[in-house]
């Protein structure tokens, strides 16, 4: 495995860490009508044939990918890939989103989505989050300063400024900063969050905030132990569930109750009966896939298998978790150039290069590499 983290790092480290992603198509030269981009974004996405130089498209930076290496590298050796990790740092921290005072981070080139658009200069929870993790990360390697600054900084921004709702026993985060967009894995990765800050600043307070975020997540949780991805968007996928799986692994160092652990069992096990084929991860859950042409085009896409692997590695299951990563690099890595493939369907694989996917399995090898 290390040949392929140091192939697939020297690869990106020469262009920046720059590449293309199945979101960029907002970021096309040609002039469309704005009601048309985002249908022809998830075409574009979605086509093995990579169009992007006839469209205008370039390389481009990638806030989530450099989050996601960054955490790789501090993980896999952050001593071998100094040079890389204060880059992905400095980069992280210079290119932060305009829209509040605290830190956040957002897309680094215009993209677009049936439900949102954004682009530079923009918060995206998710994308600040997963930063977040990153610095976390690198901040208990270095004792760097400002990353602890820009840590501190966004537990102000979600604590002052982001919409939540909160009652007596539960606690959700909104996906969006001032309207009401209730996705669960948004909130499992706040309490994610809140569990890696815990570690640094104990409080009564934010144990009280995890139990909430945990007691709001038993509320909606189906019956058989699987999370619908939204109220609008109740489809069960692979790489979701498993955000969800992993953050409650991390609240639960902090803090559990009989409740939650019920949660996570019956979760994992749904997950583990209802999302995979032998090694291969399905991307949709077998009975709650969505029912439009989605689940007819992707089987396995590499945030599963990537996820999968981060998964299994954090709880234990060593066995699965390399059972998971020795089929990918048989079915989606290729091995002359250097990197791992989109997804497949039972008609074609895309095997177009995108940077982010890059950056998954990164973090899946390093994260299964510490664990092993």
């Amino acid at each position: 495995m290390d040949k392929i983290i140091d192939r697939i790092v020297t690869n990106l480290s020469v262009k920046d860490f720059r590449g293309i992603d199945p979101y960029d198509f907002a970021s096309s030269k040609v002039n469309l009508p704005s009601q048309l981009i985002s249908k022809l974004s998830f075409l574009n996405k979605i086509s093995p044939i990579n169009f992007r130089k006839a469209l205008g498209i370039v390389d481009s930076y990638n806030s989530k990918s450099n989050a996601l290496f960054l955490q790789a590298l501090c993980i896999y050796d952050p001593i071998k890939f100094s040079t890389e990790i204060d880059y992905l740092i400095n980069w992280l921290i210079e290119n932060r989103s305009i829209e509040f005072e605290e830190y956040s981070v957002g897309f680094a080139f215009e993209m677009a989505l049936s439900r949102y658009q954004s682009g530079p200069g923009k918060t995206s929870l998710i994308i600040s989050l997963f930063t977040m993790f990153a610095f976390f990360e690198a901040y208990k390697n270095s004792g760097n300063k400002k990353l602890l600054d820009c840590i501190i900084s966004f537990e102000e921004l979600l604590s002052s400024k982001w919409l939540k709702f909160e009652d007596d026993y539960t606690l959700w985060f909104s996906y969006l900063p001032n309207q009401k967009d209730e996705v669960y894995n948004a909130t499992a990765k706040v309490g994610r969050f809140y569990a890696l800050y815990y570690k640094i600043f104990p409080s009564e307070d934010l144990k009280n905030k995890l139990l909430k975020i945990l007691n709001y997540l038993v509320s909606v949780q189906n019956p058989d132990g699987s999370w619908g991805y939204s109220v609008k968007n109740p489809y069960v996928d692979n790489f979701h569930t498993v955000f969800m799986l992993e953050s409650i692994y991390h609240m639960h160092e902090v803090v559990n109750t009989d409740k939650s652990n019920l949660m996570f069992e019956s979760a994992l096990a749904d997950y583990i009966t209802n999302c995979f084929i032998g090694p291969r991860p399905l991307h949709f859950h077998t009975m709650h896939y969505p029912k439009d042409i989605r689940s007819k085009l992707i089987d396995t896409e590499i945030r599963d298998i990537a996820n999968a692997i981060i998964l299994f590695s954090k709880i234990g299951q060593i066995d699965r978790a390399e059972t998971i990563l020795n089929w990918a690099v048989s079915n989606y890595y290729d091995s002359k150039d250097g990197y791992f493939y989109f997804f497949q369907n039972r008609i074609y694989k895309s095997k177009i290069n995108y940077v982010r996917w890059q950056g998954w399995m990164s973090l899946a090898i390093a994260e299964f590499s510490k664990h092993k």
